[in-house]
């Protein structure tokens, strides 16, 4: 004993060492046999003694341990016995960096420590939860498990009922010990509060895109007898103050929605009404007038952002297009059309189509709150598939293998956010309003998504999606398969999974960057250009010219798999060129294309 140095606490004590102490230790943390638990510590004594060390500390010991762990080849109890962290001089260079003017590069003390707890938590997520090949297949780029740091803690999207708010106050449940709970909205200011409270506050159990659905439909009765320009007031107050919560919460804030109607919606109008003070009478069809001047509202605030030629990263304005839209912009709304044309950033608003999302229409107008969203979402990286077959039956073959190690990790995921709902560390999803769940896994999809269709169609047939029928013809067999093996895993573990479109550009920039080092010769078969980035889930490249309606009949034959609504991106060029306006060209969409969701640019 005389031979070892003292050991220094983390606790700033010294004792004296004792190899039983790792022992022990190796035996808890990793499961391994007394004998081997015990040759791996005398391994240890002797590396120590042999080394002359004269300092050690507890985190010192770790990694010798590991490092005879590894020289012994037990690699697994490597893995289980290590420290997670991150180096001193990656902590130096965040606390080093200069803080930017715009609000995605702002760095203050709240985003240091969040940056250096999510890579302690991704290095969790390797270490603990994924097995060695779904480990793998992530970090060589195979797949790409999208918010990997949140994995063991956090759902991914999630779209509120408003109702949840108008109906019982804020917070909306009881299961806080908060003496100051506020009662159900008295008017709209109230109302546009307590909804920008919700949002400060579930921010922190989501983190991916969070939405407010039917906005200007479940918020009429608020704004009867309430002049034009105080509800412009208003709505400019809430619009202003969630492009906030940045500098609030201290990080980055992920994209909002906020879903609008331009009028009451039929499966609505005998729906009994929510009003101020969360009292319920009269029906929904009584506020249709409210209801086109809130959407009115809203289409002023946010082309009046658009003039200011600000950027604003984190509202987004979907706009409900059914079959009444246009009837009512004509008769109630003559001016939306001059208004929309001089936007100067068409991209703040999606125009979605009622049929790919009536379903959740019908669940959100027969249950008196319905909450849904995406769990967690993978995206597979397609040019990689087919680069490896060079053939269509082996890209099945290995697209299917690669779908199945992603339903795993899904099927983690969902283990994992049923144990954090049973601790209650999500305190909100948690928490239950008149004994229904606020969240409920049920209502939550398990989402593949993919990059590169358009470069894998390109691998296998020579040709992209837009030059040959044949290579559209495949494109929708692999959407087609990919949509038969989510019906296949929905029925086997009952639960929601399906196909999505990848919103994740880091998952396009990590598998183009990766495969540009792994496999040159196959970007090689795709382009000259090797510095190009892979085409995000099913688009055409945005570089080609395709006649438009000949895009739009294509895409919207893909949208028809994507489960939960895809967005098609136009040119407002395109429409020039084709002598359409956006008002001829949405209507019709809205007749005679399945696409689901339409984006406009300049």
């Amino acid at each position: 004993m005389d031979l070892l140095p003292k050991v220094f606490r983390t606790e700033g004590s010294i004792t004296e060492f004792d190899p039983s102490k790792i022992f022990e230790s190796i035996i808890k943390e990793t499961g391994m046999s007394e004998t081997d638990a015990k040759n791996i510590t005398e391994l240890v004594v002797r590396r120590i003694i042999s080394s002359g060390i004269k300092f050690l500390s507890g985190p010192h010991i770790r990694e010798i341990v590991c490092s005879i762990l590894s020289e012994q080849h037990f690699e697994n109890e490597r893995k289980l016995y290590t420290r997670i962290g991150m180096p001193l001089m990656d902590y130096e260079e965040l606390l080093e960096k200069e803080s930017g003017t715009t609000l995605n590069i702002w760095i203050n003390p709240e985003k240091i420590n969040h940056s250096s707890a999510n890579q302690i938590a991704e290095e969790y997520a390797h270490l603990r939860i994924l097995s060695n090949e779904e480990s793998k297949a992530h970090l060589y780029g195979d797949i790409h498990i999208n918010g990997l740091r949140y994995f063991n803690l956090r759902p991914f999207t999630q779209m509120w009922d408003p109702r949840i708010i108008l109906n019982n106050g804020f917070p909306p449940f009881y299961s806080l010990n908060n003496p100051f709970k506020q009662d159900p909205p008295k008017d709209l200011i109230s109302a546009l509060s307590q909804i920008l409270r919700w949002f400060e506050t579930v921010q922190n159990e989501f983190y991916g895109t969070q939405g407010l659905n039917l906005f200007s439909l479940f918020l009429a009765p608020y704004v009867t007898n309430l002049s034009k320009e105080k509800l412009k007031q208003e709505i400019r107050k809430l619009i202003s103050e969630i492009n906030l919560l940045p500098i609030i919460t201290g990080r980055e804030i992920p994209l909002i929605k906020i879903t609008s109607s331009n009028s009451i919606l039929k499966s609505f109008s005998k729906l009994p009404t929510i009003n101020p003070k969360g009292k319920i009478n009269d029906n929904y069809s009584d506020y249709h007038n409210e209801c086109t001047e809130l959407f009115k509202t809203l289409i002023f605030i946010f082309k009046e952002i658009s003039g200011y030629n600000l950027h604003y990263p984190i509202i987004k304005f979907q706009i409900l297009v059914n079959n009444k839209f246009f009837e009512v912009i004509e008769t109630n709304y003559s001016n939306f059309w001059d208004e929309i044309y001089t936007f100067k950033n068409l991209f703040s608003i999606d125009f979605c189509f009622a049929p790919y999302y009536n379903k959740n229409l019908e669940k959100i107008a027969e249950k008196r709150i319905y909450n849904f969203g995406t769990l967690q979402s993978i995206t597979l990286n397609l040019p990689r598939y087919a680069y490896n077959s060079q053939d269509e039956e082996i890209f099945l073959e290995i697209l299917h293998s690669k779908v199945k190690l992603c339903s795993g990790i899904l099927l983690k995921k969902y283990e994992m956010i049923e144990k954090r709902l049973k601790l209650k560390h999500l305190p909100c999803c948690s928490s239950s309003i008149n004994n229904e769940p606020l969240f409920k896994l049920e209502n939550q999809d398990l989402s593949f998504s993919l990059v590169g269709l358009n470069e894998s169609i390109k691998i296998l047939t020579n040709y992209e999606l837009h030059q040959n029928p044949d290579a559209v013809k495949l494109g929708m067999k692999i959407l087609n398969e990919l949509n038969n093996i989510c019906n296949e895993l929905s029925v086997t573990h009952g639960k929601n999974f399906l196909l999505s479109e990848n919103v994740s550009e880091k998952a396009i920039k990590r598998f183009s960057k990766l495969d540009l080092r792994l496999i040159p010769e196959g970007l090689r078969k795709i382009s000259t250009n090797l510095n190009r980035e892979y085409t995000n889930s099913i688009h055409f490249r945005n570089d080609v010219e395709v006649e438009l309606f000949k895009r739009i009949e294509i895409q919207g034959e893909f949208h028809q798999y994507i489960k939960n609504g895809a967005i098609e991106y136009i040119s407002l060029h395109d429409l020039e060129n084709n002598n359409l306006s956006i008002q001829e060209f949405l209507n019709i969409i809205s007749k005679k294309s399945p696409i689901s969701s339409i984006n406009f640019s300049s």
